[in-house]
């Protein structure tokens, strides 16, 4: 197995100009991730982390990573995020093509989510050497790449039809909240700062849309709860108005969880509407599921951002969710404190045990 350049121009070529033939073609060969890796995905995350960030520095456009480091370190944390994010993809989309009554397999899913790649990949190049709309080129070039991404993971991994629009769905979504995760834990300092910065938009600007903006948003939120502090009574016991401030808060966290999930099944059923007429979901469409995968983090942390915006305390929404946890467990017995917040627990039952 050797790195073939007149194989790599081919097959990106192919991706950008020619795709569903490229993809047929290629597919057909059942390609081992190895090969691709060596042909396709090396080498584009490598130009891509490369030349994005050198020409970042360089013309003054836009990258993701490393605003705020020195070129080596930039290069470095670019490249390790780059790779994550893609393995990430690749499992994910693999794993719950099973799920979803298709085929799993490893070699087909990195082969797939490496050839719908290409135009994300190549626009971050082309972003970063353009400034001032070098983020609106890298975001074509990702929502580009979820249109790629919907229509060949059914061809690769033999995803029903009736299920793709889920399977696309979900899978998005559970790579998002992996990647922010795994993002946090790898690269916190450096993306604390590019939050304050500006690296993912101007702070005096709107935040940008979608998944970026929300992602800056949430990542402020998630601080500033984390410089939360409670000093919780020596007694243990907690007061009926936290209870009652607690259980709304679940209430409304529920509410807005329902209400991002009617979003998105009607986004599934138009979409779902669409294929089963024979049509083609459009750019458009596609476009509202980046949107719609964006406000996912914010339906997920809905619970800290009511606390927060009501200006609670999230430490001490946390110790009075840990007491009432503790006296159901332990049903009021084992102290005085346990048994008083149990009769708290009870009083509040119906809203506290409908929560999300």
């Amino acid at each position: 197995m050797k790195f073939d350049f007149k194989k790599t121009l081919e097959l990106i070529r192919g991706g950008l100009l020619s795709r569903e033939t490229t993809w047929t073609e290629y597919l057909s060969e059942n390609p081992g991730w190895q090969q691709t890796a060596m042909v396709l995905t090396g080498p584009l995350i490598l130009l891509n982390v490369v030349l994005g960030v050198l020409f970042a520095r360089m013309m003054g456009g836009y990258t993701a990573y490393g605003v705020h480091m020195n070129v080596f370190s930039a290069l470095i944390f670019a490249l390790v995020m780059a790779v994550i994010g893609f393995l990430v993809a690749v499992f994910v989309f693999n794993f719950l093509a099973g799920v979803f009554k298709g085929k799993t397999d490893f070699s087909r899913a990195f082969a797939a989510v490496s050839l719908a790649a290409i135009p994300a990949w190549v626009a971050g190049i082309v972003g970063a050497l353009i400034p001032g709309i070098g983020f609106l080129i890298s975001l074509a070039g990702a929502i580009m790449t979820l249109v790629f991404l919907y229509k060949i993971m059914p061809l690769a991994l033999d995803v029903p039809s009736e299920k793709r629009v889920m399977h696309f769905v979900v899978s998005l979504i559970v790579i998002f909240l992996i990647n922010l995760v795994v993002g946090m834990v790898i690269g916190a300092d450096a993306m604390r700062d590019q939050m304050r910065e500006g690296a993912l938009g101007d702070r005096d600007s709107a935040a940008p849309a979608g998944v970026f903006g929300e992602w800056e948003r949430q990542g402020r939120l998630m601080e500033e709860a984390g410089r939360d502090q409670y000093d919780p009574p020596s007694d243990g016991k907690v007061s009926e108005g936290q209870v009652e401030a607690y259980a709304s808060v679940l209430r409304k966290t529920r509410a807005a969880q329902e209400e991002y999930g009617k979003k998105m099944t009607a986004i599934a059923s138009e979409m779902d509407a669409k294929e089963k007429s024979g049509d083609t979901p459009s750019v458009a469409d596609l476009g509202k599921l980046y949107s719609g995968v964006g406000s996912a983090l914010s339906a997920k942390n809905a619970e800290m951002e009511i606390v927060k915006t009501a200006g609670g305390n999230w430490a001490e929404h946390q110790w009075v969710k840990e007491q009432l946890r503790i006296a159901k467990l332990q049903q009021g017995e084992g102290s005085d404190a346990i048994e008083h917040n149990y009769e708290l627990y009870q009083e509040y039952a119906d809203e506290l045990e409908a929560s999300p």
